[in-house]
């Protein structure tokens, strides 16, 4: 194979010591055009039988019409050194000049690199790759890390790894040995074990921990490959699973008002283990919620519902072993007390949604409409019978920055016809397209939810009519 190298300076040939030998003394280069050929771009020794050594040649020949300098060469791998004088100097057009190279296997794959530097512009520095197989057994211990995983106390486990010769001769194991109290040889190999290439031995590898906790142990394997020596790393564990135990407390809140609490306290282990971690998850909630599960460790306190629907946490124990509870699952409802709830939320932030409720009879951004200037927290309104509180709107929650939920509520309506509608806030950052959702509950049950795309920065979005009377209804718009 031919290749177009360059090379610069003063010839080194790197093996542990400097070769220089000259090539021959001629004018220096006048000319950009150097034409260096390689011979080969890759030397494969094969396979070599361990002690012996082999060598092969690699060719540098000007085929240019300009000298070229041999400035230096380098060996990199401990199997593989130079067995001639390195060429330095010039070579001169039509010139060639020969570097032996050998090679004595020290492990199964060996490789390394020929590294050429010339005067030559086309390639400053040529690699030429190093390859060559001793034929040395190789054992290899597969998985070379063996996890029994966990075992119930006084319980016991078996596994264990193949032994295989991924070597180019025939493998001997002379002996065996397992570290650590915990782990044993299922059945003692018959000693010793000759594995051709490609051959392999499965061990069978009993765990039965003597303590609780967690425990490690090693597989030894003597035989004649270079190393000596393999090891296979073992480990285990022994413990009951601890028993995640929760509930919620109490089981029914209302929506802002009411606080409950998630309780893990009563968790335990059955071996009498120390439970060392408590996860708590909040794994479903109403969508548009926001709410989220409170800090601490076994218990977490004054947990508020945004939106009414169901809440439901999960819970996660782990032993000072580290082992994990099958998770506890509980639930939380959450029914608003008023007669009237409204709730909105929506997809994208920074989009100021505002919700309204206008009374019977009302218009948009009046004192007939309950909304963000007049109504947070009950406001000044006074809708219905005069003095009487139950009939006033309230709402109880306004975000601005963030996607929701927005809340109004009446705890007894006065009758008549009440207008939902949502307001797109202009100036926010968010201008696109939005959906908001809508849910209305009468008496604590929901009678309405709908979703709506909003776009246009003060837009009024009208979603529906609430007819108030003994027996209310929605009409959707």
């Amino acid at each position: 194979m031919k290749f177009n190298a360059g090379l610069s300076s003063l010839l080194l040939l790197t093996v542990g010591c400097s070769i220089e030998n000259d090539v021959g003394k001629v004018q220096a280069p006048i000319s950009d055009e150097p034409y260096l050929i390689i011979e080969p771009m890759e030397l494969n020794f094969g396979v070599v039988e361990p002690l012996e050594s082999v060598s092969d040649v690699i060719t540098f020949r000007n085929e240019g019409q300009t000298a070229i300098e041999l400035i230096d060469f380098n060996i990199d791998g401990t199997s593989f050194l130079a067995t001639s004088t390195a060429p330095s100097g010039w070579l001169a057009p039509g010139e060639e000049v020969e570097l032996w190279i050998g090679y004595t296997p020290v492990f199964v794959e060996d490789s390394g690199w020929l590294t050429v530097h010339t005067s030559d512009p086309a390639l400053e520095e040529a690699l030429i790759p190093l390859y060559g197989q001793g034929a040395y057994p190789l054992l290899v211990l597969d998985p070379p890390v063996v996890d029994f995983g966990w075992v119930e106390p006084m319980g016991a486990a078996d596994s264990g790894l193949t032994m295989r010769n991924d070597g180019l001769a025939d493998l001997t194991i002379t002996q065996n040995l397992v570290v650590g109290a915990d782990f044993s040889l299922s059945t003692e190999l018959s000693l010793p074990i000759t594995l051709a290439p490609g051959d392999e031995q499965w061990v069978d590898i009993n765990y039965s921990p003597l303590t609780l906790g967690e425990h490690s142990g090693a597989l030894w394997v003597e035989s004649n490959t270079p190393a000596g020596t393999t090891q296979a790393q073992l480990f285990g564990g022994s413990s009951d699973s601890p028993i995640a135990v929760c509930y919620v407390d109490p089981e029914e809140i209302v929506p802002l008002w009411d606080s409950a609490d998630w309780m893990g306290e009563d968790s335990y282990d059955p071996s009498g283990a120390e439970i060392t971690e408590y996860n708590w998850v909040l794994i479903d909630a109403p969508t548009g919620s926001a709410a989220r599960m409170p800090g601490g460790t076994a218990n977490r306190y004054n947990f508020v519902a945004d939106l009414a629907g169901t809440y439901t946490g999960q819970l996660t124990v782990h032993n000072e072993y580290g082992r994990s509870s099958e998770p506890c699952i509980t639930s939380l409802d959450v029914i608003p007390e008023e007669s009237l709830w409204i709730e909105m939320f929506w997809v994208h932030s920074g989009d100021d949604m505002d919700l309204h409720l206008l009374a019977p009879g009302g218009g948009l951004e009046s004192n007939n409409d309950c909304y963000y200037m007049n109504c947070v927290g009950g406001g000044w309104l006074d809708w219905g019978s005069l003095g009487n509180s139950d009939d006033d709107p309230s709402l109880d929650i306004d975000d601005i920055p963030g996607a929701g939920p927005e809340n109004i509520n009446i705890y007894e309506p006065a009758d008549g016809s009440f207008e939902v509608y949502v307001h797109d806030f202009p100036g926010s950052v968010y201008s696109g397209s939005n959906d908001v959702t809508v849910r209305i509950y009468i008496g604590g049950v929901i009678a309405y939810e709908d979703t709506k795309s909003i776009s246009g920065e003060n837009s009024y979005t009208s979603f529906a009519t609430v007819e108030w009377s003994e027996e209310p209804i929605v009409i959707p718009h």
